[in-house]
């Protein structure tokens, strides 16, 4: 073979063995081949990551095609829903899920999404780390049966006064109900759990008294806390989320959150099916408080609407408020 075509041959093989080293080199990949390596990589993620997507309203043809699913991981804020309990926030998770199509969830370990399809399986619960829900459900101290002793352990024994600073950087959507109608949920909770009902005896005597004592101090104690301590977020009314105003409520949270723009058919299907009883106490006997009780719980009230005036948020609607008297007045 002559000189020139070895050298030919020569320069060939370079080629190729330069070539073939480029190719599968990470640091002298071209752009268009990182992109498709990269884009591989995201695809398999999100195919292992389960979303658990589920249709909450199925057999409405007008709403049933809108899904409820997890967002990616990480590419939410941490923020907490939080209120006392009896407050209705599992209720009010539905209506945010709804409206938003992410589920909600709660720091509280076997405690799922409010809102799943008809059959479908129970096991939604948060991840408190995944950065996938909108908000999360949190009762902080007062998430006690054991009445005051056992919420001043958990506020200042365990911490639990700075929670909102400590793990939510001071972020928060506190949600406040009248606390007339919070101590008779708070009750049927401690004695029948998330949808049973208490006994009647447990509204009478020695209990009933340590109930309505630790609900007055403690609903309110919890509120101006949170209203102290919270520099980026707002307070949501249970009252209004039930009446003509529910629309509105919704919106001011959810542009608190951050969360834009509200589908409309959304907010028209979650408001349409807003009074789906999943959760809910159902046939429950209305009650009354006598006179001295009422007073304690007004006087919560009065500290409460002090401390959302001084904070210039919105104020409790007490026009809306069931005074639970047989006059329905104070």
């Amino acid at each position: 073979m002559s000189s020139y075509w070895k050298a030919v041959v020569m320069c060939f093989s370079t080629f190729t063995v330069f070539f073939l080293q480029n190719l599968s080199s990470d640091t002298t990949d071209s752009d268009e081949l990182k992109n498709f390596k990269n884009g591989t990589i995201r695809e398999k993620n999100q195919t292992h990551w389960d979303r658990k997507a589920t249709y909450p309203w199925i057999g409405d043809p007008k709403c049933q095609h809108f899904v409820i699913e997890l967002a990616e991981r990480d590419s939410l804020a941490k923020w907490p829903l939080t209120s006392f309990p009896g407050s209705g926030v599992t209720w009010t998770r539905q209506l945010i899920e709804g409206v938003t199509g992410i589920y909600t969830g709660s720091v509280y370990d076997g405690d799922p999404s409010p809102v799943l399809s008809p059959g479908h399986e129970n096991d939604n619960t948060d991840d408190p780390l995944c950065g996938c829900t909108i908000i999360d459900k949190d009762h902080e101290a007062t998430i006690t049966t054991f009445g005051l002793a056992s919420y001043f352990e958990l506020l200042h024994r365990h911490g639990n006064a700075g929670i909102v600073n400590q793990q939510y950087d001071r972020r928060g959507v506190l949600l406040l109900r009248n606390p007339m109608d919070v101590v008779f949920a708070y009750q049927n909770w401690v004695h029948g759990g998330k949808t049973g009902k208490a006994p009647p005896e447990a509204f009478k005597g020695i209990n009933w008294e340590d109930a309505v004592e630790y609900v007055a101090y403690a609903w309110a104690d919890h509120a101006i806390r949170w209203i102290e301590q919270i520099e980026n977020g707002t307070v949501l009314f249970y009252e209004k989320l039930k009446g003509e105003t529910a629309e509105i409520e919704l919106e001011r949270v959810l542009n608190v959150l951050d969360f834009h723009p509200i589908d409309a058919n959304r907010m028209r299907c979650t408001l349409a099916h807003r009074n789906r009883t999943d959760h809910m106490r159902i046939n429950k006997p209305r009650m009354y408080l006598e006179p001295h009780h009422r007073m304690k719980l007004i006087k919560a009230i009065h500290r409460v609407q002090q401390s959302l005036r001084k904070k210039k948020w919105p104020r409790l609607p007490i026009y809306l408020f069931d005074m639970h008297s047989p006059e329905g007045n104070i």
